[in-house]
């Protein structure tokens, strides 16, 4: 006969379907493990990051809290932990959770840059911009640097912003939010021609998103082109009436 699987053996199944998006299948292998042995703290991680993954951030919240309580101290459940309190609207014991992290592995970079968002959006610039500086020189990645350059653009700093999305569009040059946030600052600076090409960038990427189109007509009537601007208006409000139709259920 053939020996059952061990947890371990689960957990890997699970996690090859994790991996994968297949988070059904993920689920029924943590659970298998579970079943055996209900405190097993991998299994309850796992299973804590599937529930938030799928917005249960309650469930998230008490699965990661048991892992926690029959485990060894793991920085990553904490960050999780974190990720679920400030989605529960809760963001000093999301920082607290944070800082648990950190003390277990100061070079967390997910939770640097977690912290950082945190601290941003509590009034904290410029412990928030320690954090991402932080996070980044451990890893670099697009979307702590669009973070760090909508912090900066909040702190006057617009040059140093624009630094940060162009860092963001070389990891990452398929988001039309960043080249859309890079335009706009460019707008702010007055720098016309240079934020039209950003908006059509970002518009190239998502041609649906009507401030996009806006924004492009802006620029458009600060270089002397009326006709142009009409244009971008009245693309605008042809996707905002579309919207509103779909919202309504009017076709």
């Amino acid at each position: 006969m053939n020996e059952p699987p061990t947890a371990a053996a689960l957990l890997q199944q699970g996690l090859f379907h994790h991996q994968r998006g297949e988070l059904s299948l993920a689920m029924e292998r943590y659970v298998d493990v579970l079943r055996v042995n209900p405190n097993d703290a991998d299994a309850l991680y796992y299973v804590a990051v599937v529930a938030c993954q799928e917005g249960q951030y309650k469930e998230g919240a008490k699965l990661a809290r048991r892992a926690i309580e029959n485990g060894p101290p793991q920085a990553r459940v904490h960050n999780l932990l974190g990720q679920a309190h400030d989605r529960l609207g809760e963001p000093l014991e999301a920082i607290k959770q944070y800082d648990k992290a950190l003390a277990i592995n100061p070079n967390l970079a997910e939770a640097h840059g977690n912290r950082a968002g945190i601290l941003a959006d509590a009034g904290f610039p410029e412990e928030a911009l320690k954090s991402y500086d932080r996070a980044l020189s451990l890893h670099p990645n697009a979307t702590d640097w669009l973070n760090r350059g909508t912090l900066l653009i909040g702190m006057g700093r617009i040059d140093e912003a624009i630094e940060s999305y162009d860092k963001a569009i070389a990891l990452d040059g398929q988001s039309p939010e960043t080249h859309f946030v890079r335009a706009n600052a460019m707008s702010q600076m007055k720098r016309w021609d240079e934020a039209l090409a950003g908006y059509d960038r970002a518009i190239k990427l998502d041609r649906n998103f009507a401030p996009m189109h806006r924004a492009r007509a802006a620029a458009l009537e600060a270089l002397g082109r009326a006709d142009d601007a009409r244009l971008s208006n009245e693309t605008a409000e042809a996707i905002e009436r579309a919207q509103n139709a779909k919202s309504t259920g009017v076709t």
